[in-house]
């Protein structure tokens, strides 16, 4: 009788335990497919509206920021919707988005202009 119970309590502690590995494996697979949002705050250098990019310098370090239609241009820490021709050379913002690979080019989601 004390066998079966040793045996049965080993089955129950075995299920959990490939229950619970299962689980964290999916949880890490749905971390994979979403990309981490990333930060970027500096002053703009050049806009090109052609290609739809700005670079964006911090201290000596330039990115080149690609935004699109889906972009969020925003003003006071995000709360504010404004129009994209705010945005000038020499502005201060903060550019939220997703990096290419190890790349230093930022796809935008959102860009927050920050007055002085």
């Amino acid at each position: 009788m004390r066998r079966l119970i040793v045996i049965l309590l080993f089955v129950v502690f075995a299920a959990v335990g490939l229950a619970s590995h299962n689980a964290v494996l999916s949880g890490q697979e749905k971390a994979a497919e979403s990309p981490k949002l990333s930060r970027w705050h500096g002053v703009i250098v050049r806009i090109n509206k052609d290609k739809s990019t700005m670079d964006v310098r911090r201290q000596s370090i330039i990115k080149t920021i690609h935004y699109d239609s889906a972009t969020k241009w925003t003003e006071a820490k995000g709360t504010k919707v404004i129009d994209m021709s705010e945005f000038k050379e020499g502005s201060d913002v903060i550019c939220l988005g997703t990096y290419e690979g190890k790349s230093v080019v930022m796809n935008a989601t959102q860009i927050d202009l920050h007055r002085q």
